[in-house]
Protein backbone atom coordinates (compact mmCIF):
# COMPACT_ATOMS: atom_id res chain seq x y z
CA UNK A 1 0.00 0.00 0.00
CA UNK A 2 1.32 3.97 -0.92
CA UNK A 3 2.02 6.11 1.72
CA UNK A 4 -0.20 8.58 1.77
CA UNK A 5 2.81 11.32 0.68
CA UNK A 6 3.22 9.04 -2.33
CA UNK A 7 -0.39 9.51 -3.05
CA UNK A 8 -0.54 13.13 -3.36
CA UNK A 9 2.55 13.24 -4.73
CA UNK A 10 1.11 11.55 -7.86
CA UNK A 11 -1.99 13.36 -7.65
CA UNK A 12 -2.98 16.09 -9.46
CA UNK A 13 -5.13 18.84 -8.20
CA UNK A 14 -6.84 19.84 -11.21
CA UNK A 15 -8.14 15.94 -11.56
CA UNK A 16 -9.17 16.12 -7.93
CA UNK A 17 -10.95 18.45 -9.16
CA UNK A 18 -12.23 17.68 -12.07
CA UNK A 19 -13.68 13.96 -10.02
CA UNK A 20 -15.69 16.46 -7.68
CA UNK A 21 -17.18 18.55 -10.23
CA UNK A 22 -15.32 21.23 -8.25
CA UNK A 23 -15.74 24.27 -10.20
CA UNK A 24 -12.66 26.06 -10.95
CA UNK A 25 -11.08 27.71 -14.05
CA UNK A 26 -7.55 28.54 -15.33
CA UNK A 27 -5.54 31.92 -15.18
CA UNK A 28 -1.69 32.78 -15.96
CA UNK A 29 0.05 33.68 -13.44
CA UNK A 30 3.57 34.53 -12.35
CA UNK A 31 4.15 31.16 -10.92
CA UNK A 32 2.86 29.38 -13.84
CA UNK A 33 -0.80 27.51 -14.48
CA UNK A 34 -3.28 28.95 -11.62
CA UNK A 35 -6.22 27.47 -11.28
CA UNK A 36 -8.95 29.32 -9.82
CA UNK A 37 -11.87 27.81 -8.00
CA UNK A 38 -15.00 30.00 -7.52
CA UNK A 39 -15.79 28.38 -3.90
CA UNK A 40 -13.49 28.41 -0.97
CA UNK A 41 -13.75 25.56 1.72
CA UNK A 42 -12.57 27.11 4.38
CA UNK A 43 -14.62 30.32 4.71
CA UNK A 44 -17.59 29.11 1.96
CA UNK A 45 -16.82 32.59 -0.43
CA UNK A 46 -17.94 32.30 -3.96
CA UNK A 47 -16.66 35.02 -5.52
CA UNK A 48 -13.52 33.08 -7.30
CA UNK A 49 -10.86 33.92 -4.57
CA UNK A 50 -9.32 30.78 -4.30
CA UNK A 51 -5.99 30.37 -6.32
CA UNK A 52 -4.44 26.95 -6.72
CA UNK A 53 -0.85 26.77 -8.06
CA UNK A 54 -1.64 23.71 -11.06
CA UNK A 55 2.34 21.86 -10.14
CA UNK A 56 2.13 22.21 -6.86
CA UNK A 57 -1.00 22.07 -5.80
CA UNK A 58 -0.47 25.21 -2.99
CA UNK A 59 -2.64 28.12 -3.27
CA UNK A 60 -4.42 30.75 -0.95
CA UNK A 61 -7.93 32.08 -0.66
CA UNK A 62 -8.33 35.82 -1.02
CA UNK A 63 -11.46 36.33 -0.09
CA UNK A 64 -11.66 38.75 2.99
CA UNK A 65 -10.23 37.81 6.18
CA UNK A 66 -9.84 34.34 5.83
CA UNK A 67 -6.32 34.16 3.77
CA UNK A 68 -6.44 30.03 3.99
CA UNK A 69 -3.33 28.59 2.57
CA UNK A 70 -3.69 24.91 0.93
CA UNK A 71 -1.70 21.98 -0.51
CA UNK A 72 -3.07 18.93 -1.91
CA UNK A 73 -3.70 17.46 1.67
CA UNK A 74 -5.37 20.37 3.21
CA UNK A 75 -7.73 21.49 0.61
CA UNK A 76 -9.27 17.63 0.19
CA UNK A 77 -9.78 17.32 3.84
CA UNK A 78 -11.40 21.37 3.89
CA UNK A 79 -13.27 20.63 1.17
CA UNK A 80 -14.79 16.57 2.61
CA UNK A 81 -14.76 17.71 6.09
CA UNK A 82 -12.84 14.14 6.90
CA UNK A 83 -9.94 13.61 9.07
CA UNK A 84 -7.73 10.83 10.19
CA UNK A 85 -8.19 7.48 8.23
CA UNK A 86 -11.79 8.22 7.13
CA UNK A 87 -9.54 10.87 5.05
CA UNK A 88 -6.53 8.85 3.86
CA UNK A 89 -9.14 6.25 2.74
CA UNK A 90 -10.71 8.99 0.49
CA UNK A 91 -7.57 9.80 -0.88
CA UNK A 92 -6.13 6.73 -1.25
CA UNK A 93 -9.38 5.49 -3.16
CA UNK A 94 -9.10 8.69 -5.10
CA UNK A 95 -5.37 8.14 -6.20
CA UNK A 96 -6.86 4.60 -7.26
CA UNK A 97 -9.71 5.68 -9.73
CA UNK A 98 -7.97 8.40 -11.19
CA UNK A 99 -5.66 6.72 -13.00
CA UNK A 100 -2.58 7.83 -14.96
CA UNK A 101 -2.87 11.32 -16.36
CA UNK A 102 -0.46 12.82 -19.57
CA UNK A 103 2.50 14.62 -18.09
CA UNK A 104 1.31 18.14 -18.22
CA UNK A 105 2.22 20.92 -20.81
CA UNK A 106 0.01 23.40 -20.26
CA UNK A 107 -3.96 22.58 -19.37
CA UNK A 108 -5.32 25.03 -22.01
CA UNK A 109 -3.40 23.34 -25.04
CA UNK A 110 -3.74 19.69 -23.26
CA UNK A 111 -7.68 20.23 -23.25
CA UNK A 112 -7.87 22.30 -26.61
CA UNK A 113 -6.16 19.33 -28.57
CA UNK A 114 -8.97 16.67 -27.79
CA UNK A 115 -12.06 17.07 -29.54
CA UNK A 116 -13.54 13.44 -30.34
CA UNK A 117 -14.35 10.78 -27.96
CA UNK A 118 -13.03 7.58 -29.37
CA UNK A 119 -13.22 4.57 -27.30
CA UNK A 120 -10.23 2.53 -27.88
CA UNK A 121 -10.53 -1.28 -29.69
CA UNK A 122 -12.89 -3.28 -28.12
CA UNK A 123 -15.57 -5.59 -28.67
CA UNK A 124 -19.15 -5.35 -27.05
CA UNK A 125 -20.48 -7.83 -24.76
CA UNK A 126 -21.41 -10.47 -24.55
CA UNK A 127 -20.03 -11.65 -27.61
CA UNK A 128 -20.97 -13.99 -29.73
CA UNK A 129 -23.16 -15.43 -26.61
CA UNK A 130 -20.53 -15.11 -24.13
CA UNK A 131 -19.90 -12.68 -21.25
CA UNK A 132 -16.57 -11.90 -19.88
CA UNK A 133 -15.89 -14.08 -16.47
CA UNK A 134 -14.49 -11.18 -14.55
CA UNK A 135 -18.17 -10.19 -14.97
CA UNK A 136 -20.26 -13.57 -14.36
CA UNK A 137 -18.11 -13.86 -10.92
CA UNK A 138 -19.37 -10.37 -9.96
CA UNK A 139 -23.04 -11.68 -11.07
CA UNK A 140 -23.44 -9.35 -14.03
CA UNK A 141 -25.22 -11.32 -16.21
CA UNK A 142 -25.72 -10.70 -20.08
CA UNK A 143 -28.94 -8.38 -19.69
CA UNK A 144 -27.03 -6.11 -17.34
CA UNK A 145 -24.31 -6.51 -19.51
CA UNK A 146 -26.08 -4.93 -22.56
CA UNK A 147 -28.01 -2.61 -20.90
CA UNK A 148 -24.89 -0.60 -19.40
CA UNK A 149 -23.41 -1.27 -23.09
CA UNK A 150 -19.96 -2.63 -21.81
CA UNK A 151 -16.98 -3.56 -23.52
CA UNK A 152 -14.00 -5.57 -23.50
CA UNK A 153 -10.74 -3.81 -24.47
CA UNK A 154 -8.30 -7.01 -25.07
CA UNK A 155 -5.44 -4.17 -26.62
CA UNK A 156 -6.01 -1.13 -27.45
CA UNK A 157 -5.35 2.27 -26.92
CA UNK A 158 -6.80 5.93 -26.55
CA UNK A 159 -5.02 8.08 -28.76
CA UNK A 160 -5.23 11.85 -28.05
CA UNK A 161 -2.84 15.47 -29.18
CA UNK A 162 -1.24 17.37 -26.77
CA UNK A 163 0.05 20.19 -29.08
CA UNK A 164 2.01 18.51 -31.91
CA UNK A 165 2.67 15.42 -29.90
CA UNK A 166 0.22 12.25 -30.60
CA UNK A 167 -0.02 10.22 -27.42
CA UNK A 168 -1.60 6.82 -26.31
CA UNK A 169 -3.22 5.89 -23.57
CA UNK A 170 -3.41 1.52 -23.11
CA UNK A 171 -6.35 0.38 -22.20
CA UNK A 172 -5.38 -3.38 -22.19
CA UNK A 173 -7.85 -6.05 -20.89
CA UNK A 174 -10.05 -3.58 -18.96
CA UNK A 175 -13.97 -3.46 -19.14
CA UNK A 176 -14.64 -0.38 -20.69
CA UNK A 177 -18.22 1.23 -19.23
CA UNK A 178 -19.23 4.66 -21.15
CA UNK A 179 -20.54 7.28 -19.46
CA UNK A 180 -23.19 9.42 -21.05
CA UNK A 181 -24.74 12.58 -19.76
CA UNK A 182 -28.56 12.82 -18.78
CA UNK A 183 -29.33 13.10 -23.15
CA UNK A 184 -27.65 10.11 -23.60
CA UNK A 185 -24.19 11.53 -25.47
CA UNK A 186 -21.38 9.41 -24.43
CA UNK A 187 -19.42 12.06 -22.70
CA UNK A 188 -16.35 10.03 -20.91
CA UNK A 189 -15.74 6.39 -19.91
CA UNK A 190 -13.59 4.01 -17.27
CA UNK A 191 -11.27 1.31 -17.98
CA UNK A 192 -11.82 -1.35 -15.48
CA UNK A 193 -8.32 -3.80 -14.86
CA UNK A 194 -9.66 -7.36 -14.85
CA UNK A 195 -6.25 -8.87 -14.19
CA UNK A 196 -5.73 -7.66 -10.69
CA UNK A 197 -1.99 -6.65 -11.94
CA UNK A 198 -2.53 -2.94 -13.03
CA UNK A 199 -1.36 -0.35 -10.92
CA UNK A 200 -4.51 1.71 -11.40
CA UNK A 201 -7.46 -0.44 -11.22
CA UNK A 202 -8.87 2.56 -12.80
CA UNK A 203 -8.49 4.64 -16.06
CA UNK A 204 -10.11 7.48 -17.10
CA UNK A 205 -9.36 9.31 -21.26
CA UNK A 206 -7.61 12.34 -20.54
CA UNK A 207 -9.19 15.75 -21.45
CA UNK A 208 -12.61 14.72 -21.08
CA UNK A 209 -15.36 15.81 -18.86
CA UNK A 210 -15.22 14.55 -15.47
CA UNK A 211 -17.47 12.12 -14.22
CA UNK A 212 -17.66 14.39 -11.18
CA UNK A 213 -20.09 16.39 -13.77
CA UNK A 214 -22.40 13.69 -14.60
CA UNK A 215 -25.15 11.33 -12.85
CA UNK A 216 -24.01 7.78 -13.83
CA UNK A 217 -26.94 5.72 -16.16
CA UNK A 218 -29.30 8.92 -15.60
CA UNK A 219 -29.98 8.92 -19.64
CA UNK A 220 -32.12 5.70 -18.68
CA UNK A 221 -34.21 7.82 -16.34
CA UNK A 222 -37.69 7.89 -18.34
CA UNK A 223 -41.18 6.71 -17.31
CA UNK A 224 -40.56 6.67 -13.49
CA UNK A 225 -40.99 8.36 -10.33
CA UNK A 226 -38.62 6.84 -8.46
CA UNK A 227 -34.22 6.46 -8.37
CA UNK A 228 -31.71 5.11 -5.84
CA UNK A 229 -28.95 6.42 -6.19
CA UNK A 230 -25.43 4.42 -5.77
CA UNK A 231 -22.15 5.54 -5.86
CA UNK A 232 -19.66 3.06 -7.92
CA UNK A 233 -20.58 2.06 -11.47
CA UNK A 234 -20.35 -1.05 -9.98
CA UNK A 235 -22.89 0.23 -7.22
CA UNK A 236 -25.36 0.75 -9.46
CA UNK A 237 -24.78 -2.28 -11.72
CA UNK A 238 -25.76 -4.24 -8.57
CA UNK A 239 -28.85 -2.11 -7.71
CA UNK A 240 -29.91 -3.11 -11.42
CA UNK A 241 -29.69 -6.56 -10.80
CA UNK A 242 -31.18 -6.48 -7.47
CA UNK A 243 -34.34 -4.37 -8.73
CA UNK A 244 -34.62 -6.45 -11.72
CA UNK A 245 -35.41 -9.83 -9.56
CA UNK A 246 -38.65 -8.49 -8.25
CA UNK A 247 -41.63 -7.17 -10.42
CA UNK A 248 -42.67 -4.56 -8.69
CA UNK A 249 -39.30 -2.18 -8.52
CA UNK A 250 -38.46 -2.97 -12.31
CA UNK A 251 -39.66 0.34 -13.01
CA UNK A 252 -37.13 1.65 -10.51
CA UNK A 253 -33.97 2.97 -12.08
CA UNK A 254 -30.64 2.91 -10.25
CA UNK A 255 -27.71 6.16 -11.05
CA UNK A 256 -24.63 6.78 -9.61
CA UNK A 257 -22.54 9.87 -8.53
CA UNK A 258 -19.04 8.79 -9.08
CA UNK A 259 -18.46 9.82 -5.32
CA UNK A 260 -19.63 10.74 -1.77
CA UNK A 261 -20.52 14.61 -2.51
CA UNK A 262 -22.57 16.07 -5.12
CA UNK A 263 -21.29 18.63 -7.30
CA UNK A 264 -23.46 21.37 -8.81
CA UNK A 265 -23.67 20.06 -12.12
CA UNK A 266 -25.18 17.06 -10.73
CA UNK A 267 -27.88 18.79 -8.53
CA UNK A 268 -28.88 20.18 -12.37
CA UNK A 269 -29.20 16.76 -13.82
CA UNK A 270 -31.77 15.84 -10.19
CA UNK A 271 -33.64 18.75 -11.89
CA UNK A 272 -33.60 17.60 -15.12
CA UNK A 273 -34.67 14.13 -14.05
CA UNK A 274 -37.54 16.28 -12.06
CA UNK A 275 -38.92 17.69 -15.20
CA UNK A 276 -38.93 13.82 -16.31
CA UNK A 277 -41.55 12.95 -13.63
CA UNK A 278 -38.83 11.99 -10.90
CA UNK A 279 -40.48 12.47 -7.37
CA UNK A 280 -38.55 10.23 -5.19
CA UNK A 281 -34.96 9.79 -4.54
CA UNK A 282 -33.40 7.18 -2.72
CA UNK A 283 -29.64 6.98 -1.40
CA UNK A 284 -28.06 3.67 -0.81
CA UNK A 285 -24.06 4.60 -0.59
CA UNK A 286 -22.34 1.97 1.47
CA UNK A 287 -22.31 1.60 5.14
CA UNK A 288 -19.74 3.17 6.82
CA UNK A 289 -20.41 6.39 9.10
CA UNK A 290 -18.85 8.64 6.69
CA UNK A 291 -20.66 7.87 3.90
CA UNK A 292 -23.89 8.03 6.05
CA UNK A 293 -23.07 11.62 6.69
CA UNK A 294 -22.39 12.76 3.30
CA UNK A 295 -25.44 10.51 2.22
CA UNK A 296 -27.56 12.53 4.88
CA UNK A 297 -25.90 15.79 3.48
CA UNK A 298 -26.50 15.02 -0.27
CA UNK A 299 -29.68 14.12 1.03
CA UNK A 300 -30.67 17.45 2.20
CA UNK A 301 -29.50 19.48 -0.95
CA UNK A 302 -31.86 16.87 -3.29
CA UNK A 303 -34.61 17.83 -0.96
CA UNK A 304 -34.04 21.04 -1.62
CA UNK A 305 -35.24 20.60 -5.54
CA UNK A 306 -38.58 19.58 -4.12
CA UNK A 307 -37.88 15.56 -4.56
CA UNK A 308 -38.93 13.49 -1.66
CA UNK A 309 -35.83 11.39 -0.27
CA UNK A 310 -35.06 8.79 1.77
CA UNK A 311 -31.77 7.39 3.33
CA UNK A 312 -31.62 3.62 2.61
CA UNK A 313 -29.22 1.91 5.61
CA UNK A 314 -27.12 -0.70 4.15
CA UNK A 315 -25.00 -2.97 6.57
CA UNK A 316 -21.76 -1.82 7.90
CA UNK A 317 -18.90 -0.75 5.88
CA UNK A 318 -20.80 -2.28 3.19
CA UNK A 319 -21.57 -1.49 -0.83
CA UNK A 320 -24.16 -2.60 -2.90
CA UNK A 321 -22.55 -4.99 -5.04
CA UNK A 322 -21.03 -6.60 -1.78
CA UNK A 323 -24.27 -7.91 0.29
CA UNK A 324 -26.80 -9.90 -1.84
CA UNK A 325 -29.43 -8.78 -4.02
CA UNK A 326 -32.28 -10.01 -1.14
CA UNK A 327 -30.09 -7.32 1.16
CA UNK A 328 -30.13 -4.72 -1.22
CA UNK A 329 -33.75 -5.23 -1.64
CA UNK A 330 -34.72 -5.41 1.59
CA UNK A 331 -32.78 -2.07 2.16
CA UNK A 332 -34.47 -0.11 -0.49
CA UNK A 333 -38.25 -1.03 0.85
CA UNK A 334 -37.04 -0.18 4.72
CA UNK A 335 -35.56 3.03 3.46
CA UNK A 336 -36.64 6.31 5.42
CA UNK A 337 -37.70 9.48 4.27
CA UNK A 338 -36.03 12.68 5.24
CA UNK A 339 -36.84 15.48 7.28
CA UNK A 340 -34.98 18.10 8.95
CA UNK A 341 -35.77 16.33 12.49
CA UNK A 342 -34.55 12.70 11.08
CA UNK A 343 -31.17 13.78 9.80
CA UNK A 344 -29.30 14.39 12.94
CA UNK A 345 -30.89 10.69 14.05
CA UNK A 346 -29.79 9.34 11.05
CA UNK A 347 -26.20 9.91 11.41
CA UNK A 348 -26.27 8.78 15.06
CA UNK A 349 -27.96 6.06 14.31
CA UNK A 350 -25.20 4.48 12.12
CA UNK A 351 -23.09 5.50 14.71
CA UNK A 352 -24.23 3.61 17.28
CA UNK A 353 -24.70 0.40 14.56
CA UNK A 354 -21.01 0.53 14.03
CA UNK A 355 -20.15 0.46 17.47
Amino acid sequence: MSSLGEILEKLEIDAYLDREGIEYRETRGSHGLQLNLRECPVCGGDKWKVFINAETGLGNCFSGSCEAKFNKYSYIKAYTGLSGKELFTHIEAVGEEIGWRPPRKTAATYKSDIKDLIIPKSISLPHEGKNLKYLVNRGINDDVTRYFRLRYCHKGYFKYRVGEQELYMPFHKRVLIPVYDHEGKMVSFQGRDITGEAEKKYLFPPGFASTGEYLFNAHNVVNTETVVVGEGVFDVMALKIALDQDEALRDVVPIGTFGKHLSENQLLVFEKLKERGVKRVVFMWDGEVAATDDAVDSAIKVKGLGLSVSIAFLPANKDPNEVSADIVRKCFYGAQELNATKAIAFKMKRRISNQ
